[in-house]
């Protein structure tokens, strides 16, 4: 398939195969490291040694990698990561200039935008959702088409306990910079609800948020309904995704003018989340790990 994209003056083509860098593995236990917003300075660095602490086996970068003209500075900073293709990234807005796609894509060897891939038990679903729909996520976009049918291929594999969507842009947040946006709210939650998605990973917000699992509300669209009133442990798959915002990777922090009523947790902190798998497969444990001493900020968990 092919898919023309038009950004700024320019369009181009890439040919599509949606299932990208499948890094497939007996192993059921195992990590992960979700950060976004990174930039190039001493943050975005000291968020890069603290991961590597963890020894991930698979690094996912949510979008706005880098802030200047070119990528390399940010693939400079990632490349004690950048190895054995164990990183993987979500198109966010810094991404979206022509030159820049180009190169990303190039690097890491996308054939699409949005793509999937499964890691042990783990299926992982990367979307692209940059600023102006420029890479169309609406209701007859390829994007739906390819979000809709892959989530229902890994709500059926068996040999799949864990569902795992990351995307720039944040569903839902508390009152800072960037609102949640309807569209994906209202195009989205509710396949992530019928496809049993366990955790959405996004950006675009320069903090930290976590919300209750939550349900889509199809009368107050701004107001998802919680399925689980437990702040850490989840101990019966509660019904609905957990969203958790990590614009924290190195960039400056946004400040927050209020709390929704969904959200748990929320701060300014620069760090990363770092998943384990474990319990052969049937348990995820989530932490935030914060930069100035590395140590747990935020935590849950999830049990099958």
């Amino acid at each position: 398939m092919m898919v023309f994209l038009s950004i700024g003056f320019s369009t181009f083509t890439i040919f599509v195969n949606y299932a990208f860098g499948t890094a497939q593995t007996n192993n059921s236990e195992f990590n992960f490291v979700a950060a976004g917003d990174f930039g190039c300075g001493n943050n975005a660095n000291r968020t890069i040694t603290n991961m590597l602490l963890r020894q991930p086996e698979v690094v996912i970068g949510l979008g706005d990698l880098s802030y200047q003209k070119t990528p390399d500075c940010w693939f400079r900073v990632v490349s004690p990561l950048d190895t054995d293709g164990r990183l993987k990234i979500a198109i966010g807005d810094n991404e979206m200039f022509p030159a820049k796609f180009t190169e990303y894509m190039k690097h890491f060897n996308m054939d699409s935008p949005f793509y999937s891939f499964d890691y042990g038990n783990v299926h992982f679903v990367s979307m692209a959702t940059a600023k102006n729909n420029v890479i169309p996520y609406n209701e007859t976009s390829e994007q739906y088409k390819f979000v809709n049918d892959d989530l229902k291929k890994a709500y059926d594999n068996k040999s799949i306990n864990w569902i795992i969507v990351y995307t720039f842009r944040s569903f839902y947040s508390s009152n800072t910079t960037h609102p949640g946006l309807d569209e994906l709210q209202d195009l989205y939650h509710p396949l992530f609800d019928k496809y049993g998605v366990d955790v959405v990973l996004q950006a675009h917000n320069h903090n930290y948020q976590r919300t209750y699992p939550l349900n889509y509300n199809e009368t107050r669209t701004f107001t998802p309904i919680i399925t689980d009133r437990n702040t850490e442990k989840y101990e019966n798959d509660p019904k609905g995704p957990i969203f958790v915002t990590l614009g924290t990777g190195g960039e400056d922090l946004y400040e927050f003018t209020g709390q929704a009523p969904y959200v748990i947790s929320q701060f300014l902190r620069h760090g990363f989340l770092n998943i384990d798998i474990v319990e052969n497969g049937k348990r995820l444990n989530a932490v935030f790990y914060e930069n100035r001493e590395n140590s747990d900020k935020d935590h849950f968990s999830i049990i099958k």
